[in-house]
């Protein structure tokens, strides 16, 4: 350092040992000149350096911004883009979809006219609200449900998504009538139980006994004895009976249920069937001292039914009527026909059915009033059969009642049936 200074004095330094000022200010003059070109060079390549730096900032955007695109454009989920305002930025096409397609979503929208507009009448800033407090909200939008959630970007905007759960609902719904389904038929099985122990364990109770007593000849060998007997094998009997109309009602509620119940379809005299209903009701309406007013036919009364079935229809109606009302009342049946087909009418003067029971009383082992149904017997089977075997005809069967004022049973069926099936039903 000492030798480059000593070597520039001498260059400006006279041989009488004086300073030479020209030398020393051409000197002075290109250390300037060399310091200001270096300065150039300096804010030359500092300006390249920005502009090079710019140029990647900008090319870094650029493809940020194009990846961002791409990632709208291709996600399911119904996605804009909202500006600290809350007006739209971008909408990608799952969006744009959802809304009303004469007017999408554009730039400079507010987002509270685009939810009214998704759902009208919508409380739009209360959903913003929520969507902006981290809640997720669900949207019904033209029958389809949308699940709607926002996240706030470190630029202060706001992006909100909408997923279609639509297909997730129809699957809570699915498994909701399925579970629905099995808690029904799980209280019916243990109605079921409950109604089938006592109404099997009843008669098997009175068979058991009494044929214990007659084969152990417990009264002795008298006659008054063996008259004795005979009225316990009569019990005995009828308890058989029961036990076989109970198993009967039981296979064809299965049968029906599940399908397997066959129609016979074939043309019916049904004043004919009917008088044969009312016969067969004759003995129980005798006993009970109820009268069974004639029938009397009005209009044309021929159809297509299977007639077995119908015939069961009839005279558990009839019986129902009869079971149902005091000593001294009476039942009718009455029938007329109408275009398509023929109503029967069955009124008796019982003791009715409470407004609420009026559909009820047609599940299985359902009687209406249950502290009424206690005092009669019967399953509560008759009625859902009766229901099960009009409806495979294409029919309806209701119920008319007040408590106390009686009970009518409408049955509407169709004079020609609209699937016709020749095949004899199943034993």
């Amino acid at each position: 350092m000492h030798r480059l200074l000593d070597y520039q004095l001498r260059k400006v330094t006279g041989t009488d040992g004086s300073l030479d000022v020209a030398a020393l200010l051409k000197m002075v003059e290109q250390s300037y000149e060399e310091t200001d070109r270096e300065r150039r060079l300096n804010v030359h390549a500092t300006k390249m350096m920005e502009e090079e730096l710019k140029a990647a900032n900008h090319q870094t955007k650029h493809r940020g911004e194009q990846r961002l695109v791409e990632a709208l454009e291709g996600a399911p989920s119904a996605i804009v883009l909202l500006t600290p305002l809350l007006t739209v930025q971008n909408a990608n096409p799952a969006m744009i979809a959802i809304c009303d397609t004469e007017k999408p979503p554009q730039s400079g929208d507010e987002f509270s006219a685009i939810l009214s507009g998704l759902v009208p009448g919508i409380d739009a800033n209360g959903i913003i609200r929520c969507l902006l407090r981290g809640e997720t909200v669900e949207l019904e939008v033209r029958g389809r449900w949308f699940l709607g959630a926002a996240r706030q970007l470190t630029d202060g905007s706001c992006a909100v998504a909408f997923s279609d759960v639509s297909a997730l609902k129809e699957r809570e719904a699915i498994l909701g009538l399925a579970r629905d389904a099995a808690e029904s038929a799980n209280r019916l099985k243990s109605k079921f139980l409950a109604t089938m122990s006592h109404e099997l364990r009843t008669p098997l109770n009175a068979i058991l006994g009494f044929s214990e007593m007659i084969s152990l000849a417990a009264l002795g060998k008298s006659e008054i004895a063996y008259a004795r007997y005979a009225d316990y094998a009569r019990s005995i009997h009828s308890s058989g009976q029961h036990l076989v109309a109970l198993v009967s009602d039981i296979l064809d509620l299965s049968k029906i249920e599940s399908g397997a119940y066959t129609l016979l379809i074939e043309s019916t005299d049904l004043p004919n069937l009917i008088e044969e209903a009312l016969t067969l009701a004759g003995p129980l309406a005798e006993s009970g001292k109820i009268r069974l007013l004639p029938f009397k036919p009005l209009g044309d009364l021929s159809l297509e039914a299977d007639r077995r079935a119908v015939k069961q229809v009839i005279i558990n109606l009839l019986s129902n009527a009869v079971k149902f009302t005091a000593p001294g009342g009476e039942v009718e049946l009455s029938a007329e026909s109408y275009a398509d087909g023929i109503i029967l009418y069955i009124r008796d003067t019982g003791v009715g059915i409470a407004t609420e029971n009026l559909e009820t009383v047609f599940e299985p082992f359902h009687q209406g009033d249950a502290k009424v149904a206690r005092r009669y017997e019967g399953t509560g089977l008759g009625l859902a059969i009766c229901r099960g075997l009009t409806e495979m005809h294409g029919g309806t069967i209701s119920l008319e009642s007040e408590p106390g004022e009686g009970t009518r049973a409408i049955l509407r069926l169709p004079r020609h049936p609209r699937v016709h099936v020749r095949a004899e039903c199943a034993a």
